[in-house]
């Protein structure tokens, strides 16, 4: 006998004022010194809507440049009365102030690129999470290969939700981050021996909906204090989700050994995106910038509003805007981003899928001319001169009945030489990255012996000349 369950239940969360908190500079006009907002999602038992101070000084303290103990929060422009940072912040807006601050507005950091990490300097509180019990000794250090592996063995279930399934391997400074890893020296706080961002202390595992807030970003790990006065390292809601709210906001992770360092790092590249409006604001701003960039500022280090706007809309190591195939590495666990092994195929299954929406769906596989040109034979040290064959495909026999003039109109094939010059130099006109090259290489090496895996069988039926449709 089949029971039936009622459906499923959505959260019912609490319907509680909403508020997002202004952080302004003080060098700069009302009119126009926003800095960024927050959500004021550490709610009062009765509902007020608040922030911890802390936090917004952290994320301010980043934007003017990691001044760490320097700076202060206060509600007026003169910065007195300044706000304790163990309080929670109600108000609508507050200005951060610094304490070093010449007579010139103190300089912002536009974008996650050009944010240095504060090596040895980071906050106290925040280093108290490295002695925390949520955060979980090392263990054995695998290779980059195995970080899933690593992760199964060390995690075991998403650190947020504790489910077992649907999990990901979520990077906590982004794969698209590696120039910036690499200038800023982050490979120094790996657990292994290697320089990658493939790191165990620089992942960890996330249930699938829960990787994708946390890079989007809508979810940030950051620490707040216990009752016992112990730091903690909890999930913070960025934005406006009371569904996110009621379910995550302020519920710490289980125990883990993701580096903390990662975890400011990530919360400086979740906090600085949120300065688009700053630098959009028709407004000179006095900005810190690499050495590559500094000509662009004026002796006084202010910059253009033009210019600010250039950096407003770099694109701040944001995952790329297609985000790509997830492959599975061990039953529901999945990697998050694809290594930079070429992965042969992808424009080539764009065309099949079109193909096969035109033809009978009762053939799996169908004979046809190669789209490309022929493939050179493979090198002698792997194969003979018998086995290049197949990956020359012939062209099909002409049906001169079609011809109304007969065979003797058919026009002369063009030399064969001036043909593979010119297809050559179209190459290179239309593939300056050399995918096709690269593509080639691929199929020489399968041919010599190269294992193909299940998703790499399409691609080199379409490689050899065969035509993949749906069925």
């Amino acid at each position: 006998m089949v029971l039936v369950r009622e459906p499923t239940q959505a959260p019912s969360p609490a319907q509680h004022q909403q508020l997002q908190i202004l952080f302004r500079h003080p060098g700069y006009n009302d009119s126009s010194n926003v800095l960024f907002r927050l959500q004021a999602t550490d709610r009062d038992d009765d509902g007020r809507p608040g922030l911890f101070a802390q936090l917004a000084l952290d994320a301010c303290a980043i934007v003017a440049g990691n001044c760490g103990s320097q700076g202060w929060l206060s509600l007026s422009r003169d910065g007195s009365a300044p706000i304790e940072p163990s309080s929670t912040l109600h108000a609508r807006s507050y200005y951060f102030h610094l304490a070093a601050a010449d007579d010139e507005p103190y300089p912002i950091v536009p974008n996650f690129g050009q944010w240095l990490y504060p090596h040895d300097r980071l906050p106290l509180h925040w280093q108290q999470l490295a002695t925390n019990a949520n955060v979980a000794p090392p263990t054995i250090a695998l290779a980059p290969s195995n970080l899933t592996t690593a992760l199964l063995m060390r995690d075991g279930s998403c650190r947020l939700s504790d489910c077992r399934e649907q999990q990901q391997v979520a990077h906590v400074v982004p794969q698209s981050e590696l120039g910036w890893w690499r200038a800023n020296g982050m490979s120094r706080y790996n657990t292994g021996l290697t320089a990658t961002l493939d790191d165990m202390a620089n992942a960890l595992l996330l249930r699938a909906d829960l990787h994708i807030a946390f890079d989007t970003p809508r979810l940030a790990f950051v620490p707040k204090p216990a009752t016992n006065g112990s730091m903690r390292l909890v999930a913070h809601v960025l934005g406006s989700s009371p569904e996110f709210e009621l379910l995550y906001h302020n519920r710490e992770l289980h125990p883990t050994a993701v580096g903390v360092d990662m975890l400011y790092a990530r919360f400086a590249w979740s906090i600085l995106p949120l300065l688009r409006a700053f630098l959009e604001s028709d407004t000179d701003r006095r900005l810190t910038l690499r050495a590559s960039d500094a000509p662009l500022a004026d002796a006084r280090g202010f910059v253009a509003a033009a210019d600010c706007e250039r950096f407003s809309t770099a694109t701040n190591g944001r995952r790329s805007q297609s985000p790509k195939k997830r492959k599975p590495e061990r039953d529901d666990v999945f990697e998050a981003e694809e290594t930079a092994e070429f992965r042969p195929g992808s424009s080539r299954k764009r065309r099949c899928t079109a193909d096969a929406a035109n033809t009978p769906s009762d053939a799996i596989l169908a004979k046809r001319p190669c789209r490309d040109p022929p493939l050179s034979a493979p090198s002698s040290e792997h194969t003979s001169s018998s086995l290049s064959s197949p990956l020359t495909p012939t062209s099909p026999p002409i049906d001169t009945s079609l011809s109304p003039q007969g065979p003797q109109a058919l026009p002369t094939p063009p030399c064969p030489q001036l043909a593979q010059a010119w297809l050559e130099a179209e190459r290179q006109r239309s593939d300056p990255d050399g995918t096709w090259n690269k593509e080639q290489d691929w199929l020489r090496r399968v041919w010599a012996g190269k294992t193909l895996s299940a998703d790499e069988v399409e691609c080199w039926f379409e490689g050899i000349g065969y035509e993949v449709r749906e069925v």
